[in-house]
């Protein structure tokens, strides 16, 4: 097949994003405030350093939104086999990049209500955005998305023989880890294995030849079989 700088180019970009975003999402684990028992003492952790909010809301926002893009760009790959998995499973990354953005918003939202100068106004904002159902379950649902769309992204390539079920099942033990798990324990290790997953596509994408990544499913399934 024939390649052009574009599509080199769009690989680089792709395996970068797959290493930098979830990086970026492990990292932001240092910012967690963690949450006690009670809302007040934990919003009082807040006002004593909002900085850590902004920083964990940062690096959120920037690592989803990096790693699930790069998902969706590795469904270049799949124009035959695993292509229409691939498909669905892009436009849900970006349903789950809206998803994550909307979260680090509220984060924001609490950075700035953290440092008002009436503390008991700022608890009773923060509260309201804590116990508002409805915002709640959108970014629940949205979250999901996003995940199911890396899920369905990797199975795609998983179809078209580029990986192996490996880094499925790495994704698919974060997300029980993250619902599973407890505190701050259930981010940090599935942050993880996304990374760990992600990563090892990466590399995948690297070492397979150019033209596993232009869609060659007869060149995938030798590349893989040879990494075996």
């Amino acid at each position: 097949m024939h390649s052009t700088s574009t599509d080199v180019t769009r690989r680089r970009i792709v395996v970068i994003g797959l290493i930098v975003g979830p990086l970026l999402l492990v990292l932001s684990n240092a910012f967690t405030i963690q949450e006690s028992d009670s809302m007040r003492s934990t919003f009082d952790a807040m006002v004593a350093s909002p900085w850590m909010l902004f920083a964990e809301s940062l690096l959120e926002a920037v690592g989803f939104t990096i790693a699930l893009a790069s998902f969706a760009g590795s469904a270049h790959a799949l124009r035959a086999r695993g292509g229409a998995l691939g498909t669905v499973g892009a436009v849900l990354c970006m349903l789950g990049i809206l998803g994550f953005s909307l979260s680090a918003a509220g984060g924001f939202f609490l950075y700035v209500v953290a440092q008002l100068h009436d503390k008991d106004a700022g608890f009773a904002a923060a509260s309201a955005l804590k116990e508002d159902g409805v915002t709640g379950v959108l970014l629940m649902v949205l979250m999901v998305l996003g995940e199911a769309g890396i899920c369905l992204v990797i199975g795609g390539l998983l179809r078209a023989h580029i990986v192996r079920i490996w880094p499925l099942l790495l994704v698919l033990l974060g997300v029980v880890a993250d619902n599973v798990l407890p505190g701050p324990l259930s981010s940090i290790v599935a942050d993880l294995l996304l990374l760990a997953a992600s990563v090892w596509i990466a590399i995948l994408l690297v070492r397979a030849p150019l033209a596993v990544w232009l869609g060659d499913t007869e060149t995938a399934t030798s590349s893989v079989a040879q990494s075996a």
